[in-house]
């Protein structure tokens, strides 16, 4: 009995002990597992919606609500015994052997993104609180490029000409120059909350040329050579008669995956059975002087893709060392996240898809 006991003593130490190991080890393996699938099947899903568009199909969203994660935990417990002579056993039996292990079993709900809800989301240009925000840390002149439409009087549009593209493009530049060397900055203004500005500072003395030529393309005022700090107002909107300030007309996300759908690589059979339709590429749309999103297809599974699907027998994917279309798709589901998030809130009496993994 002295034996049993101190065999079952030693049997529930070794499980308590197992569990303190157990415990943290699962965590630590479980939540990045779920957090590089998530990450990745929301990339599929953005991807898959963007070749979506390009043909014309229909698209459905589903948005991960949440992962339970179920652990259960087994123990085995052996021990040997021998009986007869000593010499016919000694050495070759264990006395004890414990052996504990876990399973985990995630049970995943999916809640349906309500359509008239993520149309508005879908339709609403980016927010001037946005704008500042990602220009202030992430100041690329393609990320400006792909954000931005129109800056007063400088334009990216489709029907823009040259001479009209390349001056938005100089600008759009000196903007991300600007940034980069500390020279200009997206922010509140301090005396009427809600009200962003972009202000110019410490070019003087080597970068002042460049200061004055920011604001000519720009349409506004300033004297860069006597002042040391220029302020100029900034709006989301069309610019009136009597704006001394900068007035910028944003991108949608709708506007954003129709230009990343335009840089699809399509099958040259599709456009010939008139399955779709011939793009001039991304770059036409984001008036960028190089493409910056390149999404390419072909029959078989793409050796090293950052991210891929499958539609119509075809695969799209975006190669791992294309750097600029990575960094470009990443934003765009960024955003395209963000508004999806934004669709979903306050769906709490919406159905729930919850699907138990074994």
């Amino acid at each position: 009995m002295r034996d049993g006991s101190t065999l079952a003593g030693i049997f529930v130490w070794v499980l308590l002990a197992g569990c303190q190991t157990l415990g943290p080890t699962a965590l630590g393996v479980g939540r990045s597992a779920y957090n590089d699938v998530i990450a990745r099947s929301g990339s599929e899903q953005t991807l898959g919606i963007i070749v979506r568009l390009r043909y014309a199909d229909p698209i459905g969203l589903l948005a991960v609500s949440s992962v339970t994660a179920g652990l259960k935990f087994t123990a085995d417990v052996k021990t040997e015994a021998g009986f007869g002579p000593r010499a016919n056993y000694k050495g070759n039996l264990v006395p004890f052997a414990a052996d504990i292990g876990y399973e985990d079993s995630p049970t995943i709900s999916y809640t349906p993104v309500d359509g008239q809800a993520f149309l508005r989301e879908w339709l609403m240009p980016v927010t001037m609180e946005t704008l500042a925000l990602v220009l202030q840390s992430a100041p690329e002149s393609a990320l400006i490029g792909l954000l931005i439409e129109r800056m007063n009087g400088l334009r990216s549009a489709v029907n823009t000409t040259a001479e009209e593209r390349a001056a938005f493009n100089r600008a759009v530049t000196l903007l991300a120059e600007f940034r980069e060397q500390g020279m200009a900055s997206w922010a509140e203004q301090s005396d009427n909350p809600g009200r962003y500005e972009l202000i110019l500072s410490d070019y003087a003395p080597a970068h002042i040329t460049e200061a004055e030529e920011l604001l000519r393309l720009l349409d506004v005022r300033g004297e860069p050579r006597r002042e040391s700090t220029i302020r100029i107002p900034a709006i989301v909107g069309v610019r009136s008669g009597n704006f001394d300030g900068l007035a910028i007309q944003t991108r949608s996300v709708a506007e954003l995956m129709r230009a990343a759908a335009a840089s699809i690589d399509v099958p040259r059979e599709h456009i010939e059975e008139h399955i779709v339709s011939a793009s001039p590429g991304a770059g036409a749309v984001f008036a960028t002087p190089a493409p910056i999103l390149r999404i390419l297809s072909s029959r078989n599974a793409p050796d090293r893709p950052n991210v891929a699907v499958q539609h119509r027998g075809w695969w799209y994917y975006i190669d791992d060392a294309d750097l600029a279309s990575k960094r470009t798709f990443l934003q765009i589901e960024m955003f395209f996240s963000m508004r999806l998030s934004q669709a979903t809130r306050g769906t709490q009496a919406t159905p729930l898809l919850t699907i138990p993994v074994k």
